[in-house]
């Protein structure tokens, strides 16, 4: 019975995760997953980073996601109005014992201005080619429990047959960056703030992998928000953030907040020293999860890990359990024109 019950549930995560974008708790990690608008919005000219996410291990092991990006703008110092930026990033995900796969390809351009010495505004498209798989060998049927254990020899007695889908895709997003430098070299007042909207799934592709029906995606909405509030005259700086999101009967609202403290302070004119800072806090998915989180971040290096501990009414099957992440993020820091008004 036992058996049967993670059969049943690692086949309804394989069909559930055909409805399910790729999702991470850590989800500005990879920033152009998130909007387009953010590729290249950055202080430095070249940023990459690697994502990893387990999902609900503890009940068949649903879903894995790979995440890699890189990005960086042109002409940001010799625009004297803006700069152009261009994104790559490509995911796969899998999941459950059938293996079902989605693997995206996705290419973002940018353009941002500068409305001022605080304020920067940027519109991005990002054009994605996509790729549904299935593994039928690995599908288990009722038919195929011989009373005792499941019996692969057997007939699954099913006639249907799935068929790899690919399909392009298209999102829009803008953003919007307001940034104040410190007063002073060492007032550690830095206030920084980010609001964007994305618009996902333009087009409402077909996603089918088998034979029947039209199965289209629900366009997608989303609105994120983060801030960077410096104490005055403390190495301490907060960090809260917020993603609401739409698709079709789905809603999604994560709430976040960060605490980021100053190891050590980078030189500011020789450069023989490394900036350093540890930042620690935690994301709530309302109704879903709550995610402790850590992130460590020395010169040019980031690395970031999360853990999902279930809340929801999945956490009987879960024991609590959720998933773990890890992201890894580099950036080729520089000095560019209105670089306060810019996360890095």
């Amino acid at each position: 019975m036992k058996k049967l019950l993670l059969i049943t549930i690692s086949a309804f995560c394989s069909l559930a995760s055909i409805a399910q974008d790729v999702h991470f708790t850590m989800y500005d990690a990879i920033e152009t997953n998130l909007n387009p608008a953010t590729a290249g919005v950055f202080d430095g000219s070249l940023r990459a980073g690697l994502n990893y996410r387990n999902q609900w291990g503890s009940i068949g092991n649903a879903f894995k996601t790979y995440s890699v990006s890189i990005d960086g703008g042109l002409f940001k110092n010799s625009w004297k109005r803006g700069y152009i930026g261009v994104g790559l990033n490509a995911f796969k995900d899998v999941a459950g014992a059938s293996s079902f796969g989605s693997t995206k390809i996705n290419l973002s351009l940018s353009s941002t201005i500068y409305l001022d010495n605080r304020n920067t505004a940027s519109l991005g498209f990002s054009t994605a080619w996509v790729q549904n798989s299935i593994d039928q060998s690995n599908l288990q049927w009722s038919s195929q429990f011989n009373g005792q254990a499941y019996d692969k020899t057997l007939s699954s007695n099913e006639s249907f047959l799935f068929e790899n889908k690919s399909y392009f895709d298209f999102t829009v997003g803008g953003i919007w960056n307001y940034g104040k430098g410190n007063k002073t070299l060492s007032s550690k007042d830095e206030f920084k703030i980010q609001a964007g909207l994305v618009f996902y799934h333009v087009a409402r592709p077909s996603q089918q992998i088998e034979f029947g029906e039209i199965d289209k995606l629900y366009s997608k909405f989303a609105f994120h928000a983060q801030a960077l509030l410096g104490l005055e005259n403390s190495k301490i700086a907060f960090q809260p953030k917020v993603l609401v999101m739409f698709q079709g009967p789905a809603r999604q609202y994560l709430v976040g907040t960060l605490v980021r403290y100053t190891l050590q302070e980078k030189s500011k004119y020789t450069g023989s020293l490394k900036g350093m800072s540890i930042a620690f806090g935690g994301y709530f998915r309302i109704g879903d999860a709550f995610a402790p989180s850590l992130e460590f971040e020395v010169s040019n290096f980031t690395i970031g890990v999360a853990y999902d501990m279930n809340v929801s009414g999945l956490s009987a099957a879960t024991n609590g359990n959720g998933g773990m992440e890890i992201y890894l993020k580099f950036i080729n820091i520089g000095s560019s024109k209105n670089s306060s008004a810019r996360f890095r």
